[in-house]
């Protein structure tokens, strides 16, 4: 009876435009906290793919303390890990000092292995913000 039931529902053309769709409940929105100390935050994002520079560039990465709201930019060949590595190694951590959290989208780059573990080794906390949500990042 259950099967013979649940077949004429499924079937049924007014039960199946009366039907409510089940909604997700809203998650919490959990503000970011404000630094206390310059590059104790970052946010990192890539811009790109632009027409070849005459340097060879392609992109450009950017950098913003949330303190400060100073910014650190640079031009790219491309965007592969080695080169955002290599970035956030030379113009934020030696010369502003290791940030205690950073600040990506989800972008390949920043979910790859090598700036993983320069994140380790800095001891900051990469957090990743939602995707195709750039509000979440809006001062990078």
């Amino acid at each position: 009876m259950y099967r013979s039931v649940r077949c004429y529902i499924i079937h049924c053309r007014e039960c199946q435009r009366g039907k409510s769709v089940p909604k997700k409940p809203p998650g919490l929105l959990i503000p970011i906290p404000p630094a206390s100390v310059p590059f104790q935050r970052v946010g990192i994002d890539l811009l790109g793919r632009f027409p070849r520079s005459t340097k060879g560039n392609k992109w450009i990465i950017v950098c913003t303390d949330y303190l400060s709201r100073f910014t650190v930019t640079k031009a790219l060949p491309t965007a592969e890990a080695e080169e955002v590595a290599k970035f956030i190694t030379e113009e934020i951590v030696l010369k502003h000092g290791a940030p205690r959290t950073i600040l990506t989208d989800r972008g390949k780059v920043f979910e790859s292995k090598l700036v993983t573990e320069l994140g380790q080794l800095c001891s900051s906390k990469h957090r990743k913000m939602t995707g195709y949500y750039p509000q979440t990042n809006g001062l990078t």
